[in-house]
């Protein structure tokens, strides 16, 4: 009996003593909690500092933006103003001038030949950017910028159309002068035959004669101060082209007179001097 009663006391001691660890573990434990507490809440006063700072900084900054925003566009309109154009009218003008840039683009990747049989392709397009030039949008920082790419390319199919080339074909079974002439690749006119033959005089005796695998040389383009002939020429039209004067005729025919019999006749394939301003 005296060792249940033993017992009980010992039980009753151990959980006294638990209990008041337990108590005084969660005074421990409340007092971290308010320091705790304290701690964040401080932190939280001073996030809320710097948040309102941020927030009257972002507020000016949008109050500097809409200023910009706003003097961007009276920039805008007096750039518009002063080009005689509008926002739409700009953006069909650079669109054009990305039509252009593709345009020469694809003439530069084309061979020498090639090339030289688009040489009328070539003015068109330089009249082209002419127009452009004389236009008050050009002076648009963005669209001076693509006039200037235009005019670096014109300057480089200049300098490589100025250059005569010519090639070699050999002649296939059925081929004559006037088929070759009439191929795509070679001038596309038939009527073009002549210059052929007279770029291959030493080995051909007659033009209606030519043998298969024998070799002509084909000719492409002529010197800047010279003229190919084509079919529809006449030496008014001529002028008209390269001096933007038909009534300059006359210039021609003089410094062409051992090949031009008569001011009315002239030949495709002929190749005649221009004589320079």
């Amino acid at each position: 009996m005296l060792k249940i009663m033993a017992g009980g006391w010992m039980l009753l001691f151990l959980i006294a003593v638990s209990t008041t660890a337990v108590a005084a573990e969660e005074r421990m434990t409340r007092d971290e909690y308010k320091a705790r507490l304290a701690e964040y809440t401080e932190r939280e006063r001073v996030a809320q500092d710097q948040i309102d700072i941020l927030q009257a900084h972002i507020a000016a900054r949008q109050t500097e933006i809409g200023s910009l925003d706003a003097d961007i566009a009276r920039l805008r309109s007096n750039i518009y103003n002063l080009i005689d154009a509008d926002e739409e009218e700009l953006l069909a003008f650079s669109r054009q001038l990305d039509i252009v840039i593709r345009q020469l683009e694809g003439l530069m990747a084309l061979r020498p030949e090639q090339l030289i049989q688009r040489r009328k392709e070539l003015t068109s397009v330089e009249k082209l950017v002419d127009e452009h030039l004389a236009s008050k949008m050009s002076v648009v920082p963005q669209m001076r910028s693509k006039l200037d790419r235009i005019e670096q390319m014109l300057a480089q199919l200049r300098a490589r159309v100025s250059q005569p080339v010519t090639i070699d074909y050999v002649v296939v079974r059925g081929d004559n002068l006037w088929n070759i002439a009439s191929k795509d690749d070679i001038y596309a006119d038939p009527f073009m035959w002549p210059r052929i033959y007279r770029a291959n005089r030493d080995d051909i005796q007659d033009p209606d004669l030519i043998y298969p695998n024998q070799t002509l040389a084909i000719p492409f383009g002529v010197a800047e101060n010279q003229y190919l002939v084509t079919r529809g020429d006449f030496l008014t039209r001529i002028a008209a082209e390269v001096y933007n004067d038909p009534n300059q005729w006359h210039r021609i025919y003089q410094a062409n007179r051992q090949q031009i019999v008569e001011p009315q006749l002239i030949f495709p394939a002929q190749v005649l001097d221009i004589p320079g301003n």
